[in-house]
């Protein structure tokens, strides 16, 4: 009989053990997770007796106020998967949790059909593609001061506005080391911060920055990349970059489950915390 709870401190171990064995992830990248972000709060496991055979964790957040469940890292050992554990496992953790809306980042395409059936609808993101040469004719270059501030939270809602997954400082820096771990590059400095990859077409993961400040930025993503061309993921706020942009397409990124009568126009689910 499996039995559905959640889990306690002695069940360390065998998560980690789960997520090592589902997930081609980095154990230092496990370890900064279970350091920096676990509890047993947010963790909810499935149990067949003493054995752990599923888990998903709902982090703690909010879109406009509203209190959201960002649905992470689920998992079900391989022999015990195909028989509805995760799709009870998803269920008794959002009726045991007061969340009004529930967002997560399917990591596959087939995923997205997955969650579809527990009720779960696609979101989608704007992209925003600049050449080489279109970033270097809006980057600009000043001395500044490389002091990387504590409290880029503030700097991210000031940002973002409106309708996008609200993370702490916590979770933030939690998303930079957690990137840094497999080669994403991270700008910090005094006007914001942004996330980005080195290949030939770099994929801007998250820029924060006000607007008067986006050209110093371009000029420091510049200076750490040859890519020829970017690819910005903005949310509908950073109207700058899109007005700027070589072309802007959307695509889905992410779904949501409204638990409540809330709702919301589409939701802006960057900062890779998966």
């Amino acid at each position: 009989m499996i039995d559905y709870s959640n889990a306690t401190d002695n069940d360390i171990n065998s998560l980690k053990e789960l997520w090592l064995n589902n997930f081609e992830d980095n154990p230092k990248a496990v370890d900064l997770f279970f350091d920096r972000i676990f509890s047993p709060d947010i963790t909810f496991v499935a149990k067949d007796g003493d054995t752990l055979v599923s888990m998903v964790y709902l982090l703690d957040t909010m879109v406009n106020g509203h209190k959201t469940a960002y649905l992470y890292a689920a998992a079900t050992e391989k022999s015990y998967q195909g028989n509805g554990i995760m799709t009870n496992l998803v269920d008794y953790a959002l009726n045991n949790s007061n969340a009004e809306l529930c967002v997560t980042l399917p990591a596959t395409a087939s995923l997205y059909s997955f969650y579809k059936n527990l009720g779960f609808t696609p979101i989608t993101q704007k992209t925003a593609t600049f050449s080489r040469k279109s970033l270097e004719n809006l980057a600009k270059s000043y001395p500044k001061e490389e002091v990387a501030v504590s409290n880029y939270c503030g700097i991210r809602n000031r940002v973002l506005k409106n309708n996008f997954l609200f993370w702490n400082n916590k979770h933030i820096n939690y998303a930079f080391d957690y990137n840094s771990l497999y080669g994403v590059k991270v700008i910090k400095n005094n006007y914001g911060y942004v996330l980005f990859d080195d290949d030939n077409i770099s994929t801007v993961y998250e820029i924060i920055c006000d607007d008067i400040n986006v050209p110093y930025m371009l000029n420091d993503i510049l200076t750490l990349t040859k890519a020829d061309t970017f690819n910005f993921r903005l949310s509908e706020s950073q109207q700058y970059l899109l007005s700027k942009a070589d072309k802007v397409s959307k695509e889905n990124y992410g779904m949501v489950r409204y638990l409540s009568d809330y709702k919301t126009d589409n939701i802006y689910a960057n900062l890779l915390l998966d």
